[in-house]
């Protein structure tokens, strides 16, 4: 399979479509703004050691991103499980994946057994069609339509979406519950459903591999998209101060759906209008070392109230209790994340936090590292399926441009690399049609 093909975004998105399309023959070149690899799934240096900012716990359940590491070389996993506690009542009460389900009742008790009935039925139905797990699936479109996409916070009761809705919201999607919708739930409940483990080596080991495999552009930023007619024939980008252009076959944009909407919308408005209904919500990680354990082994993480900036505090990994983990994200932390404030100084607040349930002080603080994303957690859109046919509508006249991204599939790295598959198989098929190829039929 021949002709070459641009890549823009090297988020799992990106990688994943990369590394699919040329499984499948065909030349890519990925170009990125950043000076690294992986977007959120990247790591930086602590010292003289690799942290992972995101994307460090992988799922046994996912297939297509655990295939892509075995392509990419020996990279061992080791355990991590699922391991999650709240305050409730002055007691901190633990979700083990060990003890997952007796965790999951103490956490919902005097909550609403409507509530609970109707969360199992959604767990019983990813357990039963894994599609389900992904925007799309049926279960969830069929919720969607039956009472018109409300939000979680109008689906469950306050309680329940506190203790349970909340926590997985803010997150994946670093959204609350009255902004995430009923049709969408499915891609948060799978990851609770998932028992993690961590790359023994980390995720940077993969990434090295995958750069000696496909061309790659780093610290090059796309300014525009070449047209002719209705045809994407190529991209505009300036590298190292200068700009160029630069022709393919075709343009696959594997960026978060407002930048997307940035490079059609001169040419294609209404799919830039499609794009823009997608949100997104800002969030910032911070990674600090401290000289004695933080964490427990049985608690190795704390979830914190919609009052609270810190969304979530854990440890680093099982063996790594005096690395933690702080995670500012939800809609009481907009404010401080998108801000000019330092990074020590959110660090501060987030010790603060913690403090109050957790002993921990910055005087027994060794070194931190820390990134913010304004477009970093993907909270999709209502409607899901409209959305999808709508998005299908506008880009179908657009020849050689394709979308993939965080908000086709559900955000986390497998729904990404799901997301990606598939986008080169739109490719593939595209392809083949223009070369007057019978057309593959995908089950």
């Amino acid at each position: 399979m021949s002709g070459t093909y641009a890549v823009v975004g090297s988020g799992a998105s990106g990688i994943a479509v990369a590394h699919h399309l040329q499984q499948r023959g065909f030349n890519v070149e990925l170009i990125e703004r950043n000076d690294y690899l992986g977007g959120r799934m990247a790591s930086c240096q602590m010292g003289d050691r690799e942290i992972a900012m995101g994307g460090k716990n992988i799922g046994k359940g996912y297939h297509l991103f655990r295939e892509f590491t075995q392509a990419m070389g020996h990279h061992p996993y080791e355990f991590f499980g699922l391991n999650s506690s709240q305050v409730r009542n002055g007691k901190i009460i633990t979700i083990d994946s060990r003890r997952r389900w007796m965790g999951l009742m103490k956490l919902l008790r005097q909550t609403s057994i409507t509530d609970v009935f109707q969360f199992v039925r959604m767990c019983l139905a990813i357990k039963q069609k894994e599609t389900n797990g992904y925007l799309g699936g049926t279960y969830f479109t069929s919720l969607s339509q039956q009472f018109d996409d409300p939000s979680a916070s109008q689906y469950f009761s306050q309680a329940f979406c506190q203790r349970l809705i909340r926590p997985m919201s803010v997150r994946m999607n670093g959204a609350e519950p009255d902004e995430i919708y009923i049709g969408n739930l499915g891609s948060n409940i799978r990851m609770v459903l998932d028992t993690y483990e961590q790359l023994h080596n980390g995720i940077n080991a993969v990434l090295e591999q995958f750069a000696q495999r496909v061309s790659i552009q780093l610290a090059t930023t796309v300014e525009s998209l070449i047209y002719r007619d209705d045809r994407v024939v190529g991209v505009e980008f300036t590298q190292n101060g200068r700009t160029q252009t630069r022709k393919y076959d075709g343009v696959i944009l594997a960026t978060p759906a407002p930048i997307a909407a940035k490079f059609v919308e001169n040419h294609a408005p209404q799919l830039a209008a499609v794009l823009h209904r997608v949100s997104y919500h800002p969030v910032m990680v911070i990674v600090a070392e401290y000289r004695r354990n933080i964490f427990s082994e049985d608690v190795r993480a704390l979830v914190f109230d919609a009052d609270e900036p810190l969304s979530n505090a854990g440890a680093y990994g099982v063996n790594d209790r005096h690395i933690v983990r702080y995670t500012l994200s939800g809609r009481k932390a907009r404010s401080y994340v998108e801000s000019d404030r330092n990074p020590e100084e959110l660090l501060q607040l987030a010790e603060a936090t913690l403090n109050r349930h957790i002993p921990v002080s910055a005087a027994d603080r060794v070194q931190f590292v820390s990134r913010r994303w304004s477009l970093g957690l993907c909270a999709y859109t209502s409607h899901y399926e409209e959305f999808a046919q709508d998005l299908e509508v506008c880009l179908e006249p657009i020849k050689g441009l394709y979308l993939t991204g965080d908000y086709m599939q559900g955000a986390s790295i497998e729904a990404c690399f799901q997301a990606g598959k598939a986008c080169a198989e739109q490719v593939e098929r595209s392809r083949q049609a223009q070369s007057g190829m019978p057309e593959l039929v995908l089950t």
